[in-house]
C-alpha cells in the first residue's frame, strides 16, 4: 500500500542563482516556472534593500518570500534589516552563510548575538548554511561553523543544509544514515548538483552522489521544511534567458520526479 505524504513542502528559487538580474526579473522567472516562493539573498540584489519595493513584487507576482538569506559578512545592520523584512512579510527562516575563518568580526557577532536574537524573535529560525569543504592544505580552516553538531549544541542554532557543500563520501556514508536524527534541526535544504570533479551548485541532474536516495529518505521521514534551488550560473549563460529557464525547469522536474511524485 502506498503511504500518502501529507506534508506540503515548498520549492524555492534562491535569488543568488540569478544574481546578475534585477529582483523583478527573478520574481518573473520564478513565477513563470511555477516555483513556490523566493529565497531572498540580500547581498546579491541591492534592490532587495527597499522594503516597499520588495512588498510590491510579492503582491504583483503573488509569490511569497519564504527565506531571507544573509551574507557571510553579517553585521548588526544586515541582520536588523533582515528581521524588519521578515516581520513585514511573515518570513520564518533567516539563513546566514558561514563566515570565512579569518573574518573574526562576523564569527564573533554570530556567536555572541544570535542566541539573543533567537530569544527575542522566537518566531524566526536563525540558520547557518554549512560552508563548503576546505581543500586548502593548511592547518587553518577556510570557514567557521563547519561542524553541524557544534552549531546545534553550542550555538543553539539550526542548519540550512547545502548538500552541494558536503563531500561525496560523507554524503553517501554518513549524512543519509544520520538524517533521521538531524532533521529536526534542518528547516531548509539547498538542492543543487555537482560534477565528477567536485564542482558544485550545478543543475539537478548530473550528481555523483545519491540525491534520489536522500530525497526518498526525506519523504519517508515526512520532512516538513523548505527546499531551495541554489545554483552557480556563469555570467555568459545569464545572457540567454531561455537557457536559464531550461536549466531551472530541468532542476524543478528532477525535484518533482524524485520527491513530490515519488511513491513511498
Amino acid at each position: 500500500m502506498v503511504k500518502e505524504n501529507k506534508i506540503n513542502n515548498s520549492f524555492l528559487l534562491s535569488s543568488d542563482t540569478l544574481s546578475w538580474y534585477g529582483l523583478d526579473m527573478v520574481f518573473m522567472i520564478a513565477k513563470d516556472l511555477g516555483f513556490d516562493g523566493i529565497d531572498l539573498a540580500l547581498w546579491n540584489n541591492f534592490d532587495s534593500w527597499n522594503i516597499d519595493y520588495v512588498k510590491r513584487l510579492v503582491d504583483m507576482y503573488n509569490l511569497q518570500i519564504k527565506v531571507i538569506q544573509l551574507s557571510n559578512n553579517v553585521n548588526k545592520k544586515e541582520i536588523q534589516y533582515g528581521l524588519e523584512l521578515a516581520k513585514e512579510l511573515n518570513v520564518k527562516n533567516i539563513n546566514i552563510n558561514a563566515p570565512k575563518y579569518y573574518n573574526r568580526r562576523a564569527t564573533k557577532f554570530i556567536a555572541e548575538n544570535l542566541p539573543l536574537y533567537q530569544k527575542t524573535h522566537s518566531n524566526v529560525n536563525f540558520n547557518i548554511i554549512n560552508p563548503p569543504k576546505d581543500y586548502l592544505l593548511t592547518l587553518i580552516p577556510q570557514y567557521s561553523f563547519t561542524n553541524m553538531a557544534e552549531i546545534f549544541k553550542t550555538y543553539k542554532l539550526k542548519v540550512a543544509l547545502d548538500i552541494s557543500n558536503i563531500e561525496e563520501e560523507k554524503f553517501d556514508l554518513h549524512l543519509i544514515k544520520k538524517i533521521p536524527n538531524l532533521l529536526p534541526y534542518i528547516p531548509v535544504v539547498y538542492l543543487s548538483d555537482k560534477d565528477k570533479l567536485g564542482k558544485g551548485h550545478l543543475g539537478l541532474w548530473e550528481w555523483n552522489m545519491k540525491i534520489p536516495t536522500f530525497l526518498k529518505k526525506l519523504k519517508q521521514l515526512e520532512f516538513d521544511g523548505l527546499f531551495s534551488l541554489k545554483l552557480n550560473i556563469i555570467k555568459k549563460d545569464l545572457a540567454d534567458v531561455d537557457k536559464i529557464k531550461l536549466i531551472l525547469k530541468k532542476s524543478k522536474m528532477y525535484y518533482l520526479e524524485n520527491y513530490v511524485n515519488l511513491k513511498i
